[in-house]
């Protein structure tokens, strides 16, 4: 059994690999009962040492940034995979005396959340190619009674799926017991935030998952992606809460209801959309007291309602999860 830390890069050329014989050049053949630790390796490359029966554990995403801080240690590869092994084996060591440190957790493989996220990539595959073949018939009508058959095919398959989501996600607990009774969020994005998050204890804090999600504000600031620079939270996460769930779902919907009388349908706010009604006009009623030159504009007060309200939703969210958890032991 031997132990490497890893300091994974989006090119492999560029690992950080530290073991007890020190730097490595190159990923070593790993065997069953290897021990990997790592702050940000793949998922699909943590499954992949799973079925090679190899151990990985994952450190959280601040701690080589501390330990440098700390210790006046400049950023390089090689110096952040050192940080993670001599950090591991403090962790284990502090495991066995039953010390508590929440430095690293273990990667545990869950075949429901697997298939859920193949069903879900797939889906949203099938929903882009709906998508383009609808952009590609539009203005050709010769060409749209040709290729009617395919677009409906093409809308039935989305329709397929979706119906197979949402029988994986009964087999989560935060579906049954919270998303699937949220107004406005559906089978599609539900499963998206899910896949998401994969496993709620991944972050000690709402604050942690905020970041992560880049919903977070630094020096009283929405982050915002700068060029030539990766951005260090999830921007898909990011676009399915703010534009998806909040935008296009709470700030656009309300629940339908149809008077047995009239036949009027009508919409009612929900829960969600009257709590961005809420952060609309606290802005609003912001702006107004502020000087001239500093007001800020309709758009601006928006995207801070949207924020906040996702914010808000992704808080119970959190909670949610987390209590559900510590039910199930």
């Amino acid at each position: 059994m031997a132990i490497y830390a890893l300091d994974w890069s989006h090119k492999e050329e560029k690992l950080g690999i530290f073991s007890e014989t020190g730097l490595r050049k190159k990923l070593p053949k790993f065997e069953h009962g290897d021990i990997v630790a790592t702050e940000n390796m793949p998922h699909h490359k943590k499954v992949e040492l799973h079925h090679k029966g190899v151990e990985v554990y994952t450190c959280n995403t601040d701690l080589t940034a501390r330990i440098r801080e700390e210790e006046g240690i400049e950023k390089t590869d090689d110096n952040d995979a050192k940080i993670i092994y001599d950090q591991f084996k403090i962790w284990r060591a502090d495991q066995l005396m039953g010390n508590k440190n929440e430095a690293f957790r273990k990667f545990n493989y869950d075949i429901n959340l697997e298939m859920l996220a193949y069903r879900t990539k797939i889906r949203e595959e099938a929903a882009d190619a709906r998508k383009k073949s609808l952009q590609r018939t539009k203005l050709d009508p010769i060409l749209a009674s040709m290729l009617t058959e395919e677009v409906k095919e093409n809308k039935n398959l989305v329709n397929r799926l979706e119906t197979k989501i949402k029988k994986e996600l009964l087999n989560f607990d935060i579906y049954n017991e919270f998303l699937k009774d949220v107004d406005n969020v559906g089978v599609s994005s539900s499963s998206k935030l899910i896949c998401l998050i994969k496993d709620i204890n991944r972050f000690p804090t709402i604050g942690k998952l905020w970041a992560y999600l880049g919903l977070d504000v630094r020096n009283g600031k929405a982050r915002k992606r700068k060029a030539g620079q990766t951005a260090n939270w999830s921007q898909a996460g990011r676009a399915l809460v703010l534009n998806d769930i909040v935008a296009m779902g709470f700030k656009m919907g309300g629940s339908e209801r149809v008077d047995k009388e009239t036949g009027e349908v009508t919409k009612e706010a929900t829960y969600w959309h009257s709590m961005y009604r809420k952060y609309k006009q606290a802005e609003i009623e912001k702006n107004e007291a502020r000087a001239e030159e500093d007001k800020i504009s309709k758009g601006h007060m928006d995207n801070r309602a949207i924020r906040k309200t996702g914010k808000e939703f992704i808080k119970k969210l959190y909670f949610k999860w987390r209590e559900l958890e510590k039910q199930n032991g």
